[in-house]
């Protein structure tokens, strides 16, 4: 739960000029430069998801966890979160992320030239 409201003290380092703990890490830095490392972090945590994702066993690992993968209603089954498709899905949910980022900053660029 702490890391989730840690991941939640960068948000606003991605919408605004509000000072975050990367801010103050590289005083020197702009906030544009600060948002860029944020989205590259995003796509190495994806990565590296990915590639755990796939490690040989995963799925025995994951049965492991009591109460994580068990077939009750509302939870999802194991074989789900491992795999090719599952790096596949993931994957997919990142160049989506990226491509809806992409949107603004088209319509910035175009707003400038006109």
């Amino acid at each position: 739960f702490s890391s989730v409201l840690c991941f939640c003290s960068l948000i606003p380092c991605l919408c605004g000029s509000a000072p975050c703990l990367l801010c103050r890490c590289c005083p020197s830095g702009n906030n544009s430069t600060v948002t860029r490392l944020i989205y590259a972090l995003f796509l190495l945590v994806g990565v590296c998801v990915a590639c755990v994702m796939l490690i040989p066993g995963m799925e025995e690992q994951l049965n492991k966890i009591p109460g994580f993968c068990e077939n009750e209603k509302g939870v999802v089954p194991c074989s789900i979160l491992v795999g090719y498709k599952a790096v596949y899905r993931l994957c997919f949910g990142l160049a989506m992320f990226y491509l809806l980022l992409s949107f603004p900053l088209v319509l910035f660029f175009y707003s400038l030239i006109v």
